[in-house]
């Protein structure tokens, strides 16, 4: 990937969602073998877990999830990347220890979960809010995360709020949030607004247009730059996917394609990074984004050990959805951290 592929891949990687809660609803009981992962069967049979799906109710209508492992198991949430669902993490978490209890999120706007009100945008803080009231009504006092790129950074923000209730943190592909930049920031809300207004028009002016199946595949796959491939589509397009007449459309809001109207300058995430207190675990894959300079990954990791007392940086070879791709690569490793 060449500086303007990355560039661009920045820019669309990481514009953040939010979350939120209330008592949670079974809808459905569904076996742990994932629907749709042929390719990986061979590799998560023996290791199948069954999951849930459960709905947590909003004030403006639902958060869906995927509830895996024993309902008194260690309570991890696992939090998706930008413009994906609680499927990327379908061909994982079934080889991960089996005991336990994983909260997969649809971030709102996403997969299968409902869309904020059409004045109301996502950001960074609205995740905070909504991880916290969703870890109430699981009536979690303490918990683990597991984030992917934009689900990482969230989870390394919640660490650094909440260091009382967050005792290990996997971060896949991400150190921490991009940080922004003053000198820039005029540039960066300007292009936001307009944007919004754009995507707010194109809502109120009807549905999208259908497309096929196969259509949705290949914007997926260029979407991501090639870090997904078709069966891995395929498993996170049964959340991503909406049915209509005459095709398929994204299940996502559209107002997910503009920037993102919060701040996270470097010197607050390094302040909070030093009062994190969980056990931190980095996976960074080789052929990955690399949202911000090395020298900076460095100065964060070296903040969140004044306080944690493990910290844990390794380079995995793969591409930004190995995770979900190659399972096998990194299963090892986060199921090892989770050991007593």
């Amino acid at each position: 990937m060449d500086s303007c592929d990355k560039l661009v891949f920045r820019m669309q990687h990481l514009i953040p969602r939010g979350l939120s809660s209330a008592a949670p609803k079974i809808t459905n009981n569904l076996a742990g073998t994932i629907p749709g992962v042929a390719s990986f069967r061979n590799q998560a049979d023996a290791l199948s877990k069954t999951y849930e799906e459960v709905t947590f109710p909003m004030t403006y209508g639902n958060v869906a999830a995927k509830v895996w492992g024993p309902s008194n198991g260690r309570p991890i949430f696992a939090l998706h990347g930008w413009l994906d669902n609680a499927g990327t993490f379908d061909t994982l978490i079934p080889m991960l220890p089996h005991n336990l209890r994983i909260v997969a999120v649809d971030i709102p706007g996403h997969g299968m979960s409902d869309h904020f009100p059409r004045d109301i945008m996502y950001h960074f803080l609205d995740c905070l809010l909504a991880v916290e009231r969703i870890s109430q009504q699981l009536k979690w006092e303490k918990f683990s995360f597991i984030g992917h790129s934009l689900g990482g950074c969230i989870a390394m923000l919640y660490a650094g709020v909440f260091p009382e209730k967050v005792d290990k943190l996997v971060n896949i592909d991400i150190v921490r949030v991009t940080t922004t930049r003053a000198e820039t920031m005029h540039l960066r809300l300007r292009k936001t607004v307009g944007k919004l207004l754009k995507y707010e028009a194109a809502i109120t002016n009807g549905p999208e247009k259908p497309i096929s199946y196969d259509t949705a595949v290949e914007k997926s796959i260029n979407g991501s730059f090639g870090s997904l491939d078709r069966k891995a589509c395929e498993i996170m397009l049964k959340r991503g996917l909406r049915k209509v007449n005459g095709g398929y459309v994204f299940s996502r809001d559209r107002r997910l394609h503009a920037a993102p109207l919060s701040f996270c300058p470097k010197q607050d995430q390094v302040v909070l990074a030093a009062k994190v207190t969980a056990d931190v675990l980095i996976i960074k894959f080789t052929e990955g984004p690399y949202f911000e300079s090395v020298e900076d990954q460095v100065e964060h990791i070296e903040a969140l050990k004044k306080s944690s007392k493990n910290v844990r940086y390794v380079e995995i070879e793969g591409k930004h959805h190995t995770h979900l791709t190659h399972p096998e690569r990194v299963a090892n490793i986060i199921s090892d951290f989770f050991n007593p």
